[in-house]
């Protein structure tokens, strides 16, 4: 495994929050991740359906995963999410892909789907990428 690979896994362990959500790293790749995170009752909202939050946490540490896979810090600029489909149980998995990057920014997509590959939310997310961690 690459050393930036090995870097950058270390780095998202020490991401408290997610962690603290149960989401958890199953791959990354030079501007692509994948995040799963099974849901439980601390995720759901009101009306028993999985709280926005919670869906925006899992594509945000998908987002982070592949967007500082090329081992340079990449920090938010900008995110939105479309949400689709409420649910209130299963495994979720969130699929970042990078969709273009220059010199100080790059954007991904990160599709959020079902155990059964329903599409539950779309999360499009613009980085500033920084100095190498």
């Amino acid at each position: 495994m690459e050393q930036r690979i090995k870097k950058l896994e270390q780095l998202l362990l020490n991401d408290r929050f997610a962690s603290s959500n149960d989401i958890h790293l199953v791959s990354i790749g030079k501007g692509e991740a994948t995040a799963e995170m099974t849901v439980t009752e601390k995720h759901l909202n009101g009306v028993n359906i999985i709280q926005g939050g919670a869906l925006f946490t899992l594509a945000d540490f998908a987002f982070a995963a592949a967007s500082n896979s090329h081992g340079r810090i990449a920090v938010a600029a900008n995110a939105t999410i479309n949400f689709f489909k409420g649910v209130s149980s299963g495994k979720l998995t969130a699929n970042a892909k990078e969709h273009s990057s220059g010199k100080t920014l790059a954007t991904y997509i990160v599709d959020i789907t079902d155990e059964d590959g329903n599409k539950i939310a779309l999360f499009n997310g613009t980085a500033f990428l920084k100095g190498e961690y």
